[in-house]
C-alpha cells in the first residue's frame, strides 16, 4: 500500500518531483471518498500540469500518481491528500 502524503508537504512534493524527473508521463487517479462517485483518471506530462489539476480539488479528495511506464509496481505509486 502507498503511503499517503499531504499534497502541501515537503515530502509529497519531493516525492512529485522524483516521479517526473524518473518517468513521466504520469497517470493520476483522483478519488472522491465516501462520496458514492467513480474515480476521474488524467495524464499529466508536465508538473505544471499536475499543480493546475490539484488547484481545482477540494478537501478530502485523494490523488494517487504513478508512472505510466511502471503499472505493475503498485509500491511506489504516490497517494497524496488535500
Amino acid at each position: 500500500m502507498s503511503k499517503v502524503l499531504s499534497i502541501t508537504s515537503i515530502e509529497g512534493k519531493g516525492a512529485i518531483d522524483e516521479l517526473f524527473a524518473k518517468a513521466p508521463p504520469i497517470l493520476v487517479e483522483i478519488r472522491y471518498p465516501k462520496q458514492g462517485t467513480s474515480p476521474d483518471w488524467q495524464l499529466c506530462d508536465e508538473e505544471s500540469d499536475l499543480d493546475l489539476l490539484i488547484e481545482r480539488l477540494g478537501p478530502g479528495v485523494e490523488v494517487y500518481l504513478n508512472s505510466v511506464w511502471d503499472m505493475t509496481n503498485r509500491k511506489e505509486a504516490i497517494c497524496l491528500r488535500r
